[in-house]
Order: structure tokens, then C-alpha cells, then sequence
């Protein structure tokens, strides 16, 4: 009986967490996910390799927001970049979609106030 090494192990542990993902995508996608217009904040933070913890900043950040009843796109973005750096990262339509998403999924009473 052969034994596995751990070195096999951990990258054939990788190669189904990417498969899994890779899934996951796809099925969202037939369901009409796009980067720009995600059905569900945790594909997003999947497909863009945020955290859970990273997850989790976002939602704080915007139901703490909430009290201000309206925020532009631009003060949300650059608050959440001091929180989770990678955000930069995101291109405009894609942010916008983001936080549509989270607002959405989670009933935050906030207004975005330069959606164009």
C-alpha cells in the first residue's frame, strides 16, 4: 500500500479548492453572475479572493454607514480601502457591483448617491 507524501497531499488539497471555486463560478454564472452584477456577496469575495474576514469588514463598514442614509461611491471606496487595501484593486463597475451586492443581500438602508 502506498502512502501519499504530504507535499502530494496539500497540492492535490489546492487543486480541489480550486476546482470547487472554479464550480461555484461557474454555476453563478449561468445564473447570471458577472463581476459587475454579482447574485451573492460571497461569490464575489471567492471569485476576487477576499476573505471571510475581508467579508465581513465590508458588511460592518456598510450597515455602520447605514445611519448616514446616503454616501457617495467615491467616500465608500476609499473608506473601505483603508479597511481592506485589495479593494483598490477593483476597477469602477466592478466596486459599484460589489457594493450593490452586500446592500442588497444584507437590506442595508443606504443610498449610493452617484451610481450614474
Amino acid at each position: 500500500m502506498g502512502t501519499m507524501n504530504i507535499d502530494k497531499y496539500i497540492l492535490s488539497k489546492i487543486e480541489n479548492s480550486l476546482l470547487l471555486k472554479g464550480s461555484i463560478i461557474d454555476l453563478a454564472t449561468l445564473m447570471g453572475h458577472t463581476p459587475s452584477d454579482p447574485i451573492s456577496s460571497h461569490i464575489f469575495c471567492l471569485e476576487f479572493d477576499f476573505t471571510q474576514e475581508d467579508h465581513d469588514k465590508i458588511l460592518l463598514y456598510l450597515n455602520l454607514m447605514s445611519d448616514k442614509k446616503a454616501l457617495s461611491l467615491s467616500q465608500i471606496r476609499s473608506e473601505l480601502i483603508t479597511i481592506v487595501p485589495q479593494i483598490a484593486e477593483l476597477s469602477d463597475p466592478i466596486f459599484k457591483g460589489m457594493v450593490k451586492v452586500f446592500i442588497k443581500q444584507f437590506d442595508i438602508p443606504l443610498e449610493i448617491t452617484d451610481q450614474n
